[in-house]
């Protein structure tokens, strides 16, 4: 197979020296795990180009949690490094360019050799290399392609069951068209796995020191890309980052085993879900627009808030059927005005096209208090503005909290569906995410209590234990009558890498 007339078009572009190791690596299975600004999806933008240029006609996929997260962010920095090459976009009226995204190419130019049926989510190129756009929330439709190639982006936040039975048996066929090293690739592109489901991205890491010829693993951090950055940059990004923020985020290093549990019955790959959008087009702009799924706008919705003058925060959560859904987590940090009204504007705000405007309000009890230099309570204040924005409200809150050692029981049996009585928990992992991550790292005392330390910690306090309040004061509250007798215990165990 000779390579495009594009080969001939020489031209120097930068690259990092760990960007250079993986776009040299000639294994077919290739792992890029970096921390923020440390270049991974420019480096898949080089890599494509190069498939551009030696696998014409080839058809790719680019796989991702969502069309939103591919359309909005990682396409527009893989063009950065197309255009770094001198690859520009198609332009209808002058009728010059390279590729066009998401509409049907011009008709002389080549085409895949098994084309897409449609090109919505598809890039297509002029010599007929096609990269089409792969959404992981709804896996199921992905089934039975046939591809030459692919690339997976922030792949520690896609199942690996997903990976392995829908991505990669779909990299297959057309061995007699092409002979380059490059055909058959499939490459993944990730910053360091925040939650437990992720850490799946390191066996490429394994299997590279076992089968080096087959498997190639590079790590990577953003001081690796300070030529391009700046030093000033980097600075400014540490000033402004928790250390475990810029060590996670920035400096790529792993999470160590967490402590031991308050949640030990919670199983994120059992009650997370991805699937919460539906894609619906829009008359009015042309485009294929997501919507939540699992929210149902004609009925009411329910919120926990947690009170804390540096972090107010809600969960927002809806019943449908035996599934409690968590749909959304919400904070604000500082206002002009007062942290509470402003993330009760933020709500309304998110949620200004929900019909059924009553909103159920659950909490910790201390909503119950007034507020200072104000004869209203928190619950008062929540529901006076709910009212000017068109909502009305009742709130669930009365009584005092339970026993920490009831709650930890309670709540772990409803996690354990072992109790038919009890709803299922679903939580939303597209907008949910720092929930779950609370949950995960909320440890418990001896005396059967959450350690809330990480509230007095210098991290991003949506990772500390404000939001699995919120979850357990609404969860123990509204289903709390349905527990038997505490006659057990659960086993606390260590969450985390062993």
């Amino acid at each position: 197979m000779r390579s495009s007339k594009f080969q001939d078009q020489q031209r120097r572009v930068y690259v990092n020296d760990k960007q250079r190791q993986f776009l040299s690596a000639r294994q077919k299975r290739r792992t890029y795990v970096g921390g923020r600004g440390s270049g991974k999806t420019s480096v898949a933008g080089h890599q494509t180009r190069m498939e551009m240029n030696y696998l014409p006609r080839a058809k790719v996929f680019l796989a991702g949690l969502t069309y939103t997260q591919l359309r909005l962010n990682t396409v527009p920095a893989m063009e950065d490094s197309w255009k770094a090459h001198g690859l520009r976009e198609y332009n209808d009226k002058l009728g010059v360019g390279h590729y066009v995204i998401g509409k049907r190419p011009p008709v002389d130019w080549l085409k895949p050799y098994q084309p897409p049926q449609t090109y919505e989510n598809v890039v297509s190129f002029i010599n007929g290399y096609t990269v089409q756009l792969l959404s992981m929330d709804r896996s199921e439709l992905n089934r039975g392609g046939n591809f030459d190639g692919g690339h997976i982006d922030e792949s520690g936040l896609v199942r690996h069951e997903h990976v392995t039975k829908i991505l990669s048996p779909m990299i297959r066929g057309n061995i007699y068209r092409f002979s380059h090293y490059l055909h058959q690739t499939l490459c993944d592109y990730t910053s360091v796995p925040w939650l437990p489901s992720g850490q799946w991205v390191f066996n490429t890491e394994e299997l590279a020191k076992s089968e080096p010829e087959d498997y190639f693993f590079l790590e990577s951090t953003a001081y690796d890309n300070v030529d391009v950055l700046g030093e000033k940059y980097l600075r400014n990004l540490r000033n402004g980052m928790s250390q475990l923020e810029w060590d996670v985020e920035v400096m790529n290093q792993r999470l160590t085993k967490l402590p031991n549990s308050f949640y030990p019955a919670f199983n994120e790959e059992k009650h997370g879900v991805w699937k919460t959008y539906s894609y619906e087009y829009d008359e009015a702009t042309g485009l294929t627009l997501p919507t939540d799924s699992d929210r149902d706008s004609k009925r009411p919705l329910e919120a926990s808030f947690d009170f804390n003058a540096a972090f107010t925060s809600l969960t927002l959560h809806q019943e449908h059927g035996m599934e409690f859904r968590t749909l959304d987590a919400l904070w604000v940090t500082q206002s002009t005005t007062s942290v509470l009204d402003a993330l009760v504007a933020k709500f309304c705000d998110n949620y200004e096209d929900h019909q059924a405007k009553h909103l159920i309000i659950y909490g910790d009890r201390n909503g119950n208090n007034k507020q200072a230099n104000s004869n209203l309570t928190y619950y008062q204040q929540i529901q006076l503005k709910l009212q000017e924005r068109g909502w009305s409200s009742e709130v669930m809150v009365d009584g005092l909290d339970p026993d920490h050692r009831l709650k930890h029981i309670a709540i772990n049996e409803l996690l354990a569906e072992t109790n038919p009585r009890l709803p299922l928990i679903r939580i939303n992992r597209n907008k949910a995410k720092f929930l779950i991550i609370s949950i995960q790292q909320s440890p418990i005392t001896p005396d059967w209590k959450k350690n809330k330390n990480s509230e007095k910690m210098n991290i991003p306090q949506e990772r500390a234990t404000h939001l699995s309040d919120c979850f357990d004061n609404i969860v123990y509250r509204k289903y709390g009558h349905l527990f038997g007798r505490a006659d057990t215990s659960y086993q606390v165990y260590f969450l985390g890498r062993g």
